[in-house]
């Protein structure tokens, strides 16, 4: 027994010091060695990244259907002129009334349905990209419900500033065409700026500097307090 109880002692006398020594190496766990492991368990789980950058290619898409492809492709009906989607400085009395002259009743329906289709989908999508960046990248509340107010409000304008165009083209008169060229006017800046706003964002979330309402860098070789387990 008393044979037994030594070498039990000694043991435990050993295993101390190694118990000891072996927290003391334990890694430090530092704010660097966190990003790494929360980015490979973001790609673990599947990354919002992927999701944003799917709705970003297909509001390009949809924007390069509608804009390129549709409504340049009116210019064939009206004679090359170009329609008034694309006038970003405006327009005036004259203009439509010569535009209205090259287009007949089949032109305007096409119109109508090009507005009623692409015209829809590409400033919900437009303004669903800039929700979603927002949401992936900015970290405020404020910021956050800023972007999605612009963007309901970009879809919103976009929509009724084509109806109005179709209105101006249907009853030309001074009132309609002055209000859908102020329309299409505030619809060209607003688009510019959410593009503008969109690709900012990201090159700050990428190059991972500073700014409001973003996600603050930390040092990266700060610890945090406690260790691996």
């Amino acid at each position: 027994m008393a044979r037994k109880r030594r070498a039990k002692d000694y043991a435990n006398h050993e295993s101390a010091p190694t118990q000891q020594k072996t927290r003391a190496d334990r890694k430090r766990l530092t704010v660097a060695q966190a990003k790494t492991d929360i980015r490979q368990a973001g790609h673990q789980e599947g990354s919002p990244g992927i999701l944003v950058f799917a709705i970003l290619a297909v509001t390009v898409f949809i924007g390069f259907y509608y804009h390129i492809l549709a409504l340049q492709g009116m210019e064939q009906l009206t004679g090359g002129l170009s329609m008034l989607d694309h006038r970003m400085s405006g327009f005036d009395l004259a203009e439509v009334e010569q535009l209205g002259e090259r287009m007949d009743d089949e032109a305007m329906r096409q119109y109508n349905w090009i507005h009623i289709t692409a015209g829809r989908i590409f400033p919900i999508m437009l303004g669903l990209s800039l929700i979603a960046v927002a949401l992936w990248t900015l970290k405020t509340t404020w910021a956050r419900w800023s972007a999605i107010i612009v963007a309901v409000g970009y879809a919103g304008l976009e929509i009724w500033a084509a109806t109005a165009r179709e209105q101006a083209l249907n009853d030309i008169t001074q009132a309609n065409v002055t209000l859908a060229s102020s329309l299409t006017i505030a619809q060209w800046l607003l688009l510019f700026l959410i593009v503008i706003w969109i690709v900012v964002i990201l090159v700050l979330k990428f190059v991972g500097r500073n700014s409001a309402g973003l996600a603050t860098s930390l040092d990266d070789e700060r610890e945090i307090g406690g260790t691996y387990r």
